[in-house]
């Protein structure tokens, strides 16, 4: 067995740290509801996340344009019912984003209960966009743990 100072061992313990910790995972946050950003960001950012933010599918086409994130969270309904939707399909035919992982935010099912389902028919007998959705309000714990699951298991 080879013994090390104390300062080389702290050393390298604390390399290791530093290289294990260097990968900060960027999300775009998009949602038409400003305290909806406000309140996901500040929990993703308590959480190791760095967080960019967009209030529509505009602005996060802008936000994708100057740096692809790690994941998007995306609303499904914002200026309209399907712009959610209408960009999360855009971004699957792009081969810049079409790998891009993508969790969608929706109070869809509460407006259908509402609302009834007919005029929701082109949504409900498409193929949709994204892995992931997450009913409004938000589950913080359920959705950090999914962030975990498909983020950090690389």
């Amino acid at each position: 067995m080879r013994w090390l100072p104390i300062g080389a061992a702290k050393s390298r313990m604390t390399d290791h740290k530093e290289t294990a910790m260097t990968k900060q995972y960027e999300i775009l946050v998009v949602d038409d509801d400003m305290d909806i950003r406000d309140s996901l960001q500040i929990i993703l950012e308590k959480n190791g996340y760095a967080v960019r933010l967009a209030k529509n599918g505009k602005e996060a086409l802008r936000e994708l344009g100057t740096k692809k994130p790690d994941l998007m969270i995306l609303d499904v309904m914002m200026s309209t019912d399907t712009e959610g939707f209408d960009l999360a399909y855009e971004l699957k035919n792009m081969p810049d984003f079409s790998s891009l992982p993508i969790i969608m935010l929706t109070s869809f099912m509460e407006k259908v209960r509402e609302e009834g389902p007919d005029q929701f028919q082109h949504i409900l007998g498409e193929e949709w966009p994204a892995k992931w959705l997450f009913e409004k309000p938000i589950n913080s714990v359920k959705l950090l743990k999914k962030l975990d699951g498909i983020l950090k298991t690389d």
